[in-house]
């Protein structure tokens, strides 16, 4: 069996799942082969109120059984391959003013009433327009 307690450091966030916390496998047959294969991403998580600086990661798991009899070479265990991204990723957390958010409800709103009268402008002048050319029209005669 194996089992895995990840720490890469930084401070743990709230609210964040880290994929390998807990994980625990137990292997059917003595030979077994456990490979993950872990990105690591330094984060910064910033709030009103707290600066963190922290990591994520990225885990890719294969599991197999080693038997050379039916042709699966390789070296039972557990193998942990990890390499850290060149690029932070800036996670901000900003709370909205409430003038900010009635501003763009009322933006929208008076979107939608210019859309619809715009719309309506337009029927209307097509209506109009199929009725002159009906009005038009030489009567024929039977």
């Amino acid at each position: 069996s194996s089992g895995i307690n990840a720490e890469y450091g930084g401070d743990r966030v709230g609210g964040m799942h880290y994929a390998l916390d807990g994980e625990h496998r137990i292997a059917p047959i003595s030979d077994y082969s456990f490979q993950y294969f872990i990105q690591i991403v330094p984060t910064m998580y910033q709030t009103d109120t707290v600066n963190v600086q922290t990591y994520q990661y990225t885990v890719q798991e294969q599991v197999r059984a080693v038997d050379p009899k039916s042709g699966s070479h390789g070296t039972a265990g557990i193998l942990i391959k990890y390499e850290f991204s060149p690029i932070a990723a800036v996670m901000e957390r900003k709370q909205k003013n409430l003038t900010i958010v009635l501003t763009r409800l009322l933006g929208i709103i008076g979107g939608i009433i210019s859309t619809s009268g715009l719309i309506n402008l337009i029927i209307t002048e097509a209506y109009d327009w199929i009725c002159c050319l009906k009005k038009e029209r030489p009567a024929q005669a039977n």
